[in-house]
């Protein structure tokens, strides 16, 4: 009877060092075909290895390997739902969420992409990534108050977070503190003259004050580093309603759709012209 116990005891300890064995190597293998960009043989490989133990706690980076393979074909429900088995799977994984709220984000599905963040903050309470999108978040939303909170937390932990100094001197156009607004602004163009956002940032405020000669002068220097990019032309267009010159917003309404602006992008504008 001792025998017949050591034999399964034995049998079942091998098995289970070659299940092991068998999805470690399907880890490795998925790593070695996403080094290479060979994504659809990673998919593969990533659900033949979850299979091998579903109820593993790693596969949550498995899932957040196939959710990104899924959000970079367009799939953006299945990569939600991998995302979501994942975090399921391993509920302190930040990347998931941070995926996840990312994700959300992109399809204007705010409050769940704040839920994600919360939760990232929560456990990480210094995560630049979350702090910044939940200022943004909250700043879309007219909470300003908070929002300037999470752009003063960001800034204290990374003073030259460019995105982050650009989101404060929004906020703070938004928020009725246009000096402090211009201030932020003309420094990050000086720091950064080559990068088209902040002109296109300045020029969307001197809009709001009508000071258009200003306006336009950023507007063109964006179009001159950048000519094309799509975004330039939008927001030429929406100065150039702003400066009842309709023919000439229809026009770069026009461009920006040949440069790949979106009919969302667009629409707004292009109403305003009716």
């Amino acid at each position: 009877m001792r025998r017949l116990l050591l034999i399964l005891y034995t049998s079942l300890f091998v098995s289970s060092l070659l299940h092991a064995q068998l999805y470690e190597l399907g880890v490795k293998q998925v790593i070695e075909a996403l080094a290479v960009d060979s994504l659809d043989k990673a998919e593969g490989l990533i659900r033949e290895t979850i299979k091998l133990d579903p109820m593993r706690k790693s596969n949550a980076v498995l899932y957040q390997y196939l959710g990104g393979i899924l959000q970079h074909r367009g799939e953006n429900e299945k990569a939600l739902e991998a995302y979501s088995k994942g975090i399921d799977l391993s509920p302190a994984t930040i990347g998931l969420y941070l995926n996840r709220a990312s994700l959300y984000l992109g399809q204007m599905s705010d409050e769940r992409a704040l839920e994600d963040y919360n939760k990232v903050l929560d456990a990480e309470p210094d995560n630049e990534e979350a702090l910044f999108y939940r200022a943004f978040i909250y700043s879309g939303s007219r909470r300003y108050k908070e929002a300037r909170a999470d752009y003063t937390h960001l800034l204290r932990l990374n003073p030259m977070h460019e995105d982050g100094r650009l989101g404060l001197a929004v906020l703070n156009s938004k928020d009725g503190r246009p000096r402090e607004a211009q201030e932020q602004l003309d420094a990050l163009i000086s720091l950064y003259p080559t990068h088209v956002k902040h002109y296109l940032a300045r020029c969307g405020y001197y809009e709001g004050r009508k000071e258009y000669e200003k306006a336009q002068r950023d507007i063109n220097m964006a179009i001159e580093l950048e000519p094309d990019n799509p975004d330039c032309y939008l927001t030429r267009a929406s100065l150039y309603l702003a400066m009842k010159k309709r023919k000439l917003a229809q026009q770069d309404c026009r461009t920006a759709i040949s440069l790949g602006a979106s009919p969302e992008q667009v629409a707004p504008i292009l109403g305003a012209l009716q």
